[in-house]
């Protein structure tokens, strides 16, 4: 009977993870890091041309609605608008929506008004 002559170790397969483990933890911070460079730089051209904003809002908007087709036209309005009154005014959201629904009903919101 032959003896096994080889003396070669025998290798596991290189595995798809093995750049991430070998990177560490840090892989998603840094992919974090990365989109918050991204997004801060987006919203600062929003904050410069508020009219720029609405038009991409108005647009998410659109193509949000056109998915159940009712009222493409309007929704797409207050979109716009809510997201004009964000980066124009610098409000959040949840105030842009309810100084949009105090417009609808007939009151005039003014840039800077706060809630008494």
């Amino acid at each position: 009977m032959p003896e096994d002559t080889s003396s070669a170790t025998a290798t596991g397969t290189a595995s798809w993870t093995d750049p991430i483990s070998t990177a560490g933890d840090n892989v998603l911070e840094n992919v974090e890091g990365g989109l918050g460079t991204v997004a801060g730089w987006i919203r600062g051209i929003f904050d410069t041309r508020p009219f720029l904003g609405a038009a991409v809002t108005g647009g998410l908007g659109l193509s949000a609605v056109m998915a159940v087709g009712v009222g493409e036209v309007t929704f797409t309005l207050v979109v716009a608008y809510v997201g004009y009154r964000v980066f124009a005014y610098g409000e959040t959201l949840s105030e842009a929506v309810e100084k949009s629904i105090e417009f609808r009903q007939g009151k005039r919101p003014t840039e800077g008004d706060k809630e008494p």
